[in-house]
C-alpha cells in the first residue's frame, strides 16, 4: 500500500528522468538526472547519501506527513515509505550508523521529540517518542548501540543527554566543566565501550579543549585537557576515533585576546593525539608557514603579505592573522593525515528604515526551524559566533539604518598533509569563485585516488574542480554547468545546491532550480544529478 501510494505521488509530481553518457573520465559530466517538480513555498527535501548502496530522499508531503524514498546507485527507486508527524514538528537532524538511518524531529518550545529509524535495506520504519528539555538547542545527534545521544545548550549551559531506544529512558550525562563551555563533538571508543565527549572551554583569557570518556553507566572514567602555550587559545576542536584506535583532536587556534568584534580569529590549525590520559603531542601550524594559503589573493597582495611575514619572522615573531576557518573531518591515508579547511567571513547589507526588504531564497524550507537551526547552531557554537552569524532575520540598528546578515562568503579552501606525529608535510589551496551561503557548511568535497586529491564544489548550478598531488597541481580549476540534459533548457535560478562524493568516481549533486524551456515553458524542480568525474 505504501509503495503504491508513493507511486501515485511520484506520478502526480511527474517524475522526469534523463539519461546522459560519460565520455571522458578526466572531466565531470552528468550520467543520470532525476527531476521532481516542486513548488516554492511548501516542499523541502533532505538527501542522505549511502555510498554504493544508493541514496535516501526525505521529503515533506503535507503539514503532518512525510515520505522517505530509497534510490539505488543508478537513481532507480527501490522502495518508499510514508509517515506522519505531530503538527508543527520539524526535521532537526539525521544520523547514519552504516546500516540504519535515524531521523530526529521536534517541535519548537516543546519537550516532545520523535526519532524515526529506517532500515536502508528494505525500508522498515520504527518510531520512538520521548520527552526532553524545553528549548534544548541541539548541536549533535548520534546513535550507538541502541542509545541516542543529543548534545547542545540549555540556557547557555552545555547539556549531554542519552536516550535508550528500547526503554525510552532519557538521562543527563556528564558535567562539571569550569568556565564557559560548549560541547564540540561526541564520538565512540568501541574498543573500550566508551562515549568520548569533547568540550570547548573558555576560562578567563584562556581557551582550551577538554575530553571526557564516559562508560555505559554514565560514569566519567577518564578526562584530560588539551592546552596550548600561554599566548594561544584553542578556538575549536573535534575529536576523531580512527579505525586503528588512534584518537585525534583537530581544530583551529588563535592568539589570546586577539579578536574582531568579540569573535575569536584563527591563526592556524592544530592537531593533537589524545589516546591516553595526557595528550601525546599538540602541534600548532600557523597559516604563515603554509606555502599556498595566500594564493587566493592577487599577486600584488601575495607579495605584500609575504614581505610582512618575512619581516615578522626575522624578528622572531609571527604576523597576526584575522581569519574564520571551517575545519573538515580528518582523513587517514597511508602514513598521512589529510585535512581540509575552508576560509569564510560573514557579510551584511544595510537598508534604510523606509524600505521593507524581501529576504530569502526563491525556494522555501517547510520543514521549519529545525534543520537550518541545528546547522547554524552547530557551527555558531563551534566557532564562537554571535547570534547574528546564524540568524538571517536579526537586525542591528546603527542610526537610521538597519544591517541585515547577508550570508557567509567563502574565499578559499586549504588541503594539507601531516605525518603521524602531527608535522606539516605539504599544503595546497583551491580558490572559490564568488561563493556565498546562508548556512555555514562544508562546500568543498574531496575524493582520494592513489596520490591524487580531487577537490570539487557546486555553486549556482555549476561544478568547479581542481586536482592536486601534495604541493603539485595535477589539473587546474575547471568549471562546467550541471547539465539538465533536456534540449532547450535554460536555468534561471539555482538554490541550495549541494554536492557529495558518492562512490567510485561518482559525485551526487542536488538542489532546487527554476528552468525555462523555449518549447515547453517554465518549471521548478528539485534535482538529483549523478556526475562522473
Amino acid at each position: 500500500m505504501k509503495i503504491n501510494h508513493q507511486k501515485k505521488v511520484l506520478l502526480s509530481l511527474l517524475l522526469v528522468i534523463f539519461f546522459g553518457f560519460k565520455n571522458n573520465i578526466s572531466y565531470a559530466q552528468s550520467v543520470r538526472r532525476i527531476e521532481i517538480p516542486t513548488r516554492s513555498d511548501d516542499q523541502a527535501y533532505q538527501v542522505i547519501t549511502l555510498g554504493e548502496e544508493g541514496v535516501l530522499l526525505l521529503s515533506k508531503t503535507g503539514k503532518t506527513s512525510f515520505s522517505i524514498i530509497k534510490f539505488d546507485s543508478q537513481l532507480q527507486q527501490t522502495w518508499a515509505v510514508n509517515g506522519e508527524l505531530d503538527e508543527n514538528q520539524s526535521f532537526v537532524d539525521y544520523y547514519h550508523d552504516g546500516r540504519d538511518v535515524y531521523f530526529l524531529f521536534s517541535k519548537y518550545n516543546s519537550d516532545l521529540y520523535q526519532i524515526i529509524k529506517v532500515s536502508t535495506g528494505i525500508g522498515i520504519m520504527q518510531k520512538f517518542f520521548f520527552e526532553n528539555i524545553k528549548r534544548f538547542e541541539i548541536s549533535e545527534f548520534k546513535v550507538h548501540n541502541e542509545n541516542a545521544y543529543l548534545a547542545g545548550m540549555v540556557k547557555d549551559e552545555p547539556v549531554l543527554m542519552s536516550v535508550n531506544l528500547n526503554k525510552m529512558q532519557p538521562r543527563i550525562l556528564a558535567g562539571g566543566i569550569k568556565g564557559t563551555a560548549s560541547i564540540s563533538s561526541i564520538d565512540f571508543d568501541d574498543a573500550n565501550d566508551l562515549l568520548v565527549v569533547s568540550y570547548s572551554v573558555k576560562k578567563g583569557r584562556s581557551s582550551y579543549m577538554a575530553v571526557k570518556r564516559i562508560n555505559p553507566n554514565g560514569k566519567i572514567v577518564e578526562q584530560l585537557t588539551v592546552e596550548p602555550e600561554d599566548d594561544f587559545g584553542l578556538l575549536t576542536g573535534k575529536l576523531f576515533s580512527l579505525n586503528d584506535g588512534t584518537q585525534l583532536m583537530i581544530g583551529n587556534y588563535g592568539y589570546n585576546g586577539y579578536q574582531s568584534n568579540g569573535v575569536p580569529m584563527s591563526q592556524g590549525l592544530y592537531i593533537s593525539k589524545v589516546d591516553g590520559e595526557n595528550p601525546e603531542y599538540l602541534k600548532m601550524h600557523s597559516f604563515t608557514d603554509f606555502s599556498n594559503f595566500f594564493k587566493f589573493l592577487s599577486l600584488k597582495q601575495q607579495e605584500k603579505i609575504e614581505k610582512k611575514i618575512k619581516k615578522k619572522k626575522g624578528r622572531g615573531d609571527d604576523l597576526k592573522l584575522n581569519y574564520r576557518v571551517l575545519v573538515h573531518d580528518i582523513i587517514k591515508k597511508d602514513n598521512q593525515y589529510i585535512l581540509v579547511a575552508e576560509v569564510f567571513y560573514p557579510e551584511f547589507k544595510t537598508y534604510n528604515n523606509y524600505g521593507s526588504p524581501f529576504y530569502g531564497s526563491t525556494f522555501g524550507s517547510p520543514f521549519g526551524y529545525g534543520y537550518s537551526s541545528i546547522n547554524a547552531l552547530r557551527f555558531s557554537r563551534y566557532y564562537g559566533l554571535n547570534s547574528w552569524a546564524w540568524n538571517p532575520w536579526m537586525y542591528s540598528n546603527y542610526g537610521n539604518n538597519n544591517q541585515m546578515f547577508d550570508g557567509f562568503k567563502y574565499t578559499h579552501a586549504v588541503v594539507a598533509g601531516f605525518d603521524l606525529n602531527g608535522n606539516l608535510l605539504w599544503d595546497n589551496s583551491f580558490s572559490f569563485d564568488n561563493v556565498k551561503s546562508m548556512d555555514l557548511k562544508e562546500k568543498v568535497k574531496i575524493r582520494l585516488e592513489n596520490n591524487d586529491i580531487a577537490l570539487v564544489y557546486s555553486n549556482k548550478g555549476k561544478l568547479s574542480s581542481k586536482i592536486v598531488k601534495g604541493r603539485e597541481v595535477v589539473e587546474g580549476v575547471k568549471t562546467i554547468d550541471i547539465d539538465t540534459q533536456k534540449e532547450g533548457d535554460k536555468v534561471r535560478d539555482t538554490a541550495t545546491d549541494d554536492i557529495e562524493y558518492w562512490h567510485e568516481n561518482y559525485y551526487l549533486a542536488w538542489g532546487y532550480q527554476r528552468i525555462m524551456n523555449k518549447n515547453e515553458g517554465g518549471r521548478r524542480v528539485f534535482y538529483l544529478n549523478k556526475i562522473a568525474f
